[in-house]
C-alpha cells in the first residue's frame, strides 16, 4: 500500500521491503523465505488497485450531489518583513469554499481557498479539488 500511494517504483520498493525485513531479522542468510520479489510486489499492487477500486466505485454509486457552501472567514497569516527580517501577523478576508459529498453535511469532502472570487476560478479550484485521477 505504501509503495502505491507513494508512487515508488517495483524494484524501489521490493529493495526497501527486503532492507526493512533484513533488518527486523526476518531475512537471513540461511532463511531467505521472507524475501519478495518484484513480480509478487507487482501482483499485490494490483490486488490493493482492484479492491481501491470497487469501494470507491461503490462509495461513488450513493452520491445525491456535490454541495459548495462558501464563505468569507479571517484568516491569519504570517508574513515576513524584508527589511527588518522580522515576522509579523496579519488577518485577511479569504474565500473558502467546502465542498460536501451527499446531503449538505452529510460527508465533508474537501476545502478549497481560490485565488479570487470569480466564479471560472472557483470552479476550476473545486473541480481540481474532487477530480478522481486517471
Amino acid at each position: 500500500m505504501m509503495s502505491e500511494r507513494y508512487q515508488l517504483s517495483v524494484r524501489a520498493s521490493a529493495a526497501a521491503a527486503n532492507a526493512a525485513l533484513k533488518d527486523a531479522g526476518l531475512i537471513t542468510d540461511l532463511d531467505k523465505t521472507y524475501v519478495i520479489d518484484k513480480n509478487k510486489l507487482q501482483r499485490e499492487r494490483q490486488k490493493y488497485r482492484n479492491i481501491f477500486n470497487e469501494e470507491e466505485t461503490i462509495f461513488y454509486e450513493f452520491i445525491d450531489g456535490i454541495y459548495i457552501d462558501g464563505r468569507k472567514d479571517a484568516t491569519l497569516l504570517t508574513e515576513r518583513d524584508a527589511q527588518a527580517g522580522e515576522y509579523y501577523h496579519k488577518t485577511e478576508l479569504q474565500e473558502h469554499i467546502v465542498v460536501d459529498v451527499g446531503e449538505p453535511g452529510a460527508c465533508y469532502l474537501t476545502h478549497v481557498s481560490p485565488q479570487d472570487g470569480r466564479g471560472i476560478t472557483i470552479a476550476n479550484e473545486v473541480y481540481d479539488a474532487i477530480k478522481v485521477p486517471s
